[in-house]
C-alpha cells in the first residue's frame, strides 16, 4: 500500500504542475502526459495538440513534430507507461472512478457480456486513433483530435465556459464534443482505466516502449503458482502471469503487493 500512496502523491503533484499557469507561470515545453493546453491554468501544451499543429492543413512541420515525439520517447524508453500510471491526470481520474467498474453490476454485467477477443481488438482503436485524428485528418481537414478531445472538454471548454459565463461562444465541434465527452464519463464509470485500454492516443505512442523501456515490471513465471491475484487487481485487464513487458502495463505495481510468492517486481535493464 505505500508503492500506492507514494503514486498517488506522484499524480496529485502532477496535477498541481500541470496547473501551475493559475499563478501566472507559462512555459513552450509540451507535457510528458496527456492534458489540454487550452485549460485555463495550463503551464504547458499536449503533445497530441503539438502533433497537429505539426500537420496543420497540409503544412508539414517536422521539428514541431519531433518536439512532442522525442520528449515522449526519451521519457518513455526509459519508464514505458509508467507515464500512466504515475503522472497523467486522466490516469488519476480514472483511477477514483475505478471501484465504479468494479463494484456496480451494470459495470459487471458490461464487461462480462463483451468477449476478451472483442476487448483485445479495441485495444487497437487507441492507434488508429493517434494516426487518424491526430496525424492524418489535421493535415486533410484541420484540427480533429482536438476539438472533439473529451479531456480538453474537461479542462478546457468546461472552465472557460464558467470563468467567461456569457460571453463563452462554441465551435462547430461543440455537440460532437460534448457527446464525446458524455461518452468519455460513461465508458470511465463502465471500464476500469477504459479510456487507457482503448482510446488514448498518447498511450498508443508509448505502448510500444514497453518493450525496450529501462524499467519493467518483470514475473518469474516458473514460480508462479497461478493464483490470479495479479489478475484481479490489473487495472489495465492484464494476463500478468503470462505477459513479457505487455504494451499495456502502466507500472503500476498493483500486482506486485499482491501477489503471494513475492515473484513480481520491477526490473531494471534491457
Amino acid at each position: 500500500m505505500r508503492r500506492q500512496l507514494k503514486r498517488l502523491l506522484s499524480q496529485l503533484l502532477s496535477v498541481g504542475i500541470a496547473n501551475l499557469g493559475a499563478s501566472g507561470i507559462k512555459t513552450g515545453l509540451c507535457y510528458p502526459f496527456f492534458y489540454c493546453h487550452s485549460c485555463p491554468y495550463a503551464v504547458a501544451g499536449c503533445p497530441l495538440g503539438t502533433i497537429e499543429h505539426a500537420f496543420y492543413k497540409g503544412k508539414i512541420s517536422i521539428p514541431l513534430f519531433l518536439y512532442p515525439v522525442l520528449i515522449i520517447v526519451a521519457i518513455a524508453s526509459i519508464f514505458g507507461r509508467a507515464i500512466c500510471g504515475w503522472l497523467c491526470p486522466i490516469g488519476l481520474l480514472q483511477r477514483v472512478t475505478s471501484r465504479f467498474p468494479r463494484k456496480n453490476r451494470f459495470g459487471k454485467r458490461i464487461s462480462e457480456k463483451v468477449p476478451q477477443t472483442v476487448k483485445n481488438k479495441l485495444r487497437y482503436v487507441k492507434y488508429i486513433n493517434l494516426v487518424l485524428l491526430v496525424i492524418i485528418a489535421p493535415h486533410l481537414i484541420g484540427f480533429m483530435f482536438t476539438d472533439i478531445c473529451p479531456v480538453g472538454f474537461l479542462v478546457g471548454t468546461i472552465p472557460i465556459s464558467i470563468l467567461n459565463y456569457g460571453e463563452f461562444v462554441p465551435n462547430t465541434f461543440f455537440p460532437i464534443a460534448a457527446v464525446i465527452f458524455v461518452l468519455f464519463v460513461i465508458l470511465i464509470f463502465v471500464s476500469e482505466r477504459g479510456w487507457c485500454k482503448y482510446f488514448c492516443p498518447l498511450g498508443a505512442l508509448m505502448a510500444p516502449l514497453n518493450k525496450i523501456s529501462l524499467i519493467y515490471v518483470s514475473v518469474d513465471k516458473d514460480k508462479c503458482i497461478h493464483c490470479n491475484k495479479c489478475v484481479e487487481v490489473c487495472p489495465m485487464g492484464i494476463d500478468v502471469p503470462n505477459m513479457h513487458r505487455s504494451p499495456e502495463c502502466i507500472l503500476c505495481g498493483k500486482c506486485i503487493e499482491v501477489c503471494p510468492k513475492r515473484i513480481i517486481s520491477y526490473k531494471v535493464g534491457r
